[in-house]
């Protein structure tokens, strides 16, 4: 006599919902964090990493910056800037693209297309943004202290004060010249190489059959080591030691983590906030 055998599955009660995929599946992106579902109330861990609450955060240090440069530089506006800033205003200079609100306007935009990619979401606590600003000056404290490991580890070849993150403006005529750039640099920096070069890497990589976690940490590496050796090359470029080329690659590797795990909008602050304690501040 045959027996049969059936088995079960359990059904899913109704109301429950799925379980949500890690964070190089699907559901949530590893560069982001994907819209809460409806009657679903964000946490700020949460809340922080999605594209709104960035641009809300980012908007005025960009405005800052912007508004700045007009200020300090007049007609000479284009003199005070540096780094990525520059480097790209360059290249667009070279496609005819001149006008000073482009790259602004290009960077709030793409934040927005990110945003309306999943256009849920569309309010969010304002004390949210008090949190990130708090935050991104935990986050620039904890890269200074770093700064000081990378340097104990020089002692015995080279000995250098913490290093900045961008290129000291040319002409600081007036005391808040350099202000101006470090919030520039934390800005355009992060905006070109975690916001648009991280995914870049990532998504290549993954188009190559590279295994996610793989293909995250060769991102990652990759687009630091560009942020270091970007530093040493153009004009003005810095002096190379091995001290300020390390300790830019891990910083890079820094903010990589911190844009992936935290947002965006605190790894602008926190890059922004570390070169103000250091190069303004003098804060070593």
């Amino acid at each position: 006599m045959r027996t049969t055998t059936t088995t079960t599955t359990k059904q899913r009660p109704p109301g429950r919902p799925l379980r949500p995929r890690s964070r190089f599946g699907d559901v949530h992106k590893w560069w982001g964090e994907a819209a809460a579902a409806k009657g679903e109330r964000r946490s700020y861990w949460s809340l922080t990493r999605r594209p709104l609450p960035c641009l809300a955060f980012v908007v005025p240090i960009l405005l800052a910056y912007e508004f700045g440069v007009l200020w300090l530089g007049g007609a000479s506006a284009e003199a005070l800037r540096t780094g990525a800033d520059a480097w790209m205003r360059q290249g667009l200079a070279t496609l005819g693209l001149t006008d000073q609100w482009f790259l602004p306007l290009c960077l709030v935009l793409a934040l927005l297309a990110w945003h309306a990619v999943d256009p849920r979401d569309w309010r969010f606590a304002p004390a949210a943004l008090i949190g990130m600003a708090a935050e991104s000056l935990v986050l620039a404290v904890a890269l200074i202290g770093l700064s000081r490991l990378v340097d104990f580890g020089f002692t015995c070849l080279e000995r250098a004060p913490a290093a900045l993150l961008v290129v000291s403006p040319r002409r600081a005529s007036h005391p808040v010249t350099p202000l101006i750039g470090f919030i520039g640099a934390g800005v355009y920096e992060e905006a070109l190489f975690r916001l648009a070069l991280v995914p870049l890497f990532f998504g290549v990589l993954r188009l190559l059959q590279t295994p996610p976690v793989l293909a995250s940490m060769l991102a990652v590496t990759g687009s630091s080591l560009l942020f270091s050796v970007a530093h040493h090359a153009g004009t003005p470029a810095e002096a190379f030691t091995w001290f300020a080329f390390i300790f830019r690659w891990l910083a890079g590797v820094y903010f990589a983590w911190v844009f992936v795990v935290r947002g965006f909008g605190i790894a602008v602050g926190t890059h922004s906030a570390y070169d103000v304690l250091v190069g303004w501040l003098g804060w070593h």
